[in-house]
C-alpha cells in the first residue's frame, strides 16, 4: 500500500504543483517508507538466516536424537554384558572400541551451544519483529490518516479547481465585457465629440440666424409701416378714383342737359363741393406721403448710426438680392379737373335728345348680360335709391353679380324680359321731363348718376378696375424698390 501511495504521488506531480502543503508530509512518508523497506529487507535477511539456523539446529537435533537412540540401544545391548566386562576398565578405555562416541558427544555439545545461541538470536529477532510490527501498525495508521487527508485534499483541490475554473470563466467574461465597454466608451466619446462640435456649430448658426431674424424684424417693421402707409394711400386713391368717376358721370349728365336748360347753379354748387372734397383728399394724400418719406429718412439715419458689429458677427454671406421688379406700367391718364369739366360743359353745343340711342344701348347691354347669365337688376326700385346705391357702391354691384351663379335662361324668358324692359323704357320716355321746381330728392346729381348708371355703368366699372390694378402694380413695384434699398 505504501508503494501504491508513493507511485500515485509520483505519477501525479500536479498535486505538488497545485498544493505545496502536501510537499512536507509526502516527503516524510517517502523517507519513512524507504527506511521501512530497508528495515524489512534486513529483517527478511535475518529471518532467512534464522530459518536456516533453525533448520540446521533441527537437523542437528534429529541427528542427536538418532545418536541418542543408537547409544541407548547400544547401552541396553551392553547391559547384559556388564559383569563380563573386564575389571580394568581404564585400560580398556584407553583402547577405544568405538572412536565415534567421543566425537558424537562433542558434536552434541556444540549443537546444544549453537541451539542456545540460535534460541537467543531467535528471541532477539522475535522482539525486533514485535517492535517492527508495532511500527508497521503505526505506519499503517499514519498511512490511513494520510490517505484520508489526501482524499480531503483532493476534494478540496477539485473544489478549488472548480472555483478557479469558474473564476477563469468570470474573468473571461469580464475581459469581454471590459472590451465591449471600452469599445462602447470610445464610440460614445467619439459621438460626444461629434455632438459637441455640432452643438458649437449649431450655436454659431443659431446666433447667425438670430442676427438675421433681428434684421428681418427691423425690415418687416419698416415694411409694415410702409404697408400701413400704402394702405392709407390706397384707400385715399380709391376715394379719389371714386370721386373722379362720379365727376365724370356728372360731366356726362351736364353735357347732355346743358342744351335743355337744367339748373346750372345747383350743379355748380355740387361741383364746387366735390372739388373741395377732392382737394382735401389730395392734401391728405400729400401729407401721408410726406410722413412716409420722413419715416423712411429717419429709419435710414438710424441704420446709418448703428455700429457695424452686427454685420461683422454674421459670418454667413447675405441672402441674394430679390429679382428686379417688373417695369412699372405707364401712368393712367390724368382725370379731368373740375375746371376743365365745367369749361367743356359750358362750351359744348347742345346735343339732340339721345333717348333712342339710350334705348338701343340699354337693350344691347341687357342682351349681353342675359347671354352671359347675369341676373337683371329689379326695375321697380325707386330711382333715388338706385342713384344712392351707384354713388355709394359703384363696384360692389358688379362684384356681386359676378359672384352669383349663372343660370340658363330660356328663349321665352328672354323675350318676356325684353318686353318688360321696353315697356319700362317706353313709360319713362312718355313721362314729361323733370321741371326745376318739383325736383326729386336726389337732385341733379341723382339724375346724372341714374343716366350714367343706365348708359355707361359697365365702362365706368371697367375703368375703376383698371385704375385699381395699375395702382396695385405701382404699390408692389414701390415696395420692391424700398426692400432693395433697405437690403
Amino acid at each position: 500500500e505504501l508503494r501504491l501511495v508513493c507511485r500515485y504521488s509520483l505519477s501525479h506531480p500536479t498535486i505538488y504543483l497545485s498544493f505545496p502543503v502536501f510537499l512536507f508530509p509526502l516527503s516524510h512518508l517517502s523517507s519513512v517508507s524507504s527506511q521501512l523497506l530497508k528495515e524489512m529487507d534486513v529483517l527478511e535477511m535475518q529471518f532467512q538466516i534464522e530459518r536456516s539456523c533453525r533448520e540446521s539446529a533441527e537437523a542437528l537435533a534429529v541427528k542427536v536424537t538418532k545418536d541418542n537412540k543408537v547409544l541407548k540401544r547400544r547401552s541396553q545391548a551392553l547391559l547384559p554384558f556388564i559383569p563380563e566386562l573386564p575389571e580394568n576398565l581404564e585400560a580398556d578405555l584407553g583402547v577405544d572400541p568405538d572412536p565415534d562416541g567421543d566425537s558424537g558427544e562433542d558434536a552434541v555439545l556444540q549443537g546444544q551451544a549453537q541451539i542456545r545461541e540460535l534460541q537467543a538470536s531467535v528471541d532477539q529477532l522475535l522482539g525486533e519483529k514485535l517492535r517492527l510490527c508495532e511500527q508497521v501498525e503505526a505506519l499503517r495508521a499514519e498511512q490511513n490518516q494520510l490517505k484520508e487527508q489526501l482524499a480531503l485534499e483532493i476534494d478540496e483541490r477539485e473544489a478549488i479547481l472548480k472555483k478557479v475554473f469558474k473564476q477563469n470563466k468570470t474573468m473571461n467574461k469580464m475581459k469581454r465585457v471590459s472590451q465591449l465597454v471600452t469599445e462602447e466608451f470610445t464610440e460614445i466619446s467619439q459621438k460626444l465629440e461629434l455632438e459637441q462640435g455640432l452643438r458649437q456649430h449649431a450655436e454659431v448658426f443659431a446666433h447667425q440666424v438670430l442676427v438675421k431674424q433681428k434684421q428681418t424684424q427691423r425690415q418687416s417693421m419698416v415694411l409694415q409701416q410702409s404697408s400701413e402707409t400704402s394702405m392709407q394711400l390706397q384707400q385715399a386713391l380709391e376715394q379719389v378714383a371714386h370721386i373722379n368717376s362720379t365727376l365724370q358721370d356728372i360731366q356726362l349728365y351736364y353735357r347732355n342737359q346743358v342744351g335743355r336748360g337744367m339748373c346750372v347753379f345747383v350743379s355748380e354748387k355740387h361741383r364746387e363741393r366735390v372739388s373741395k372734397r377732392i382737394e382735401g383728399l389730395v392734401d391728405n394724400v400729400l401729407k401721408i406721403m410726406m410722413k412716409h418719406l420722413q419715416d423712411r429718412l429717419k429709419d435710414q439715419v438710424s441704420k446709418a448710426d448703428q455700429p457695424v458689429e452686427d454685420n461683422s458677427t454674421t459670418a454667413a454671406p447675405p441672402p441674394p438680392p430679390p429679382p428686379p421688379p417688373p417695369p412699372p406700367p405707364p401712368p393712367p391718364p390724368l382725370p379731368p379737373t373740375p375746371s376743365s369739366t365745367v369749361s367743356t360743359c359750358l362750351l359744348s353745343p347742345p346735343e339732340p335728345d339721345p333717348s333712342v340711342d339710350m334705348k338701343t344701348r340699354a337693350v344691347d347691354e341687357m342682351m349681353e348680360r342675359i347671354k352671359k347669365g347675369i341676373v337683371l337688376r329689379p326695375t321697380l326700385r325707386p330711382q333715388v335709391r338706385r342713384a344712392g346705391d351707384t354713388m355709394k357702391r359703384p363696384g360692389h354691384r358688379r362684384a356681386g353679380s359676378r359672384k352669383r351663379i349663372s343660370r340658363n335662361v330660356g328663349e321665352a324668358e328672354l323675350h318676356l324680359v325684353l318686353l318688360r324692359r321696353r315697356r319700362a323704357m317706353g313709360d319713362g320716355q312718355d313721362t314729361p321731363g323733370p321741371s326745376p321746381t318739383p325736383s326729386p330728392p336726389g337732385g341733379p346729381a341723382a339724375g346724372a348718376l341714374l343716366c350714367a348708371g343706365e348708359r355707361g355703368s359697365t365702362p365706368v366699372l371697367r375703368r375703376l378696375q383698371q385704375n385699381r390694378e395699375k395702382r396695385n402694380s405701382r404699390i408692389r413695384s414701390s415696395e420692391l424698390i424700398i426692400c432693395q434699398e433697405e437690403i
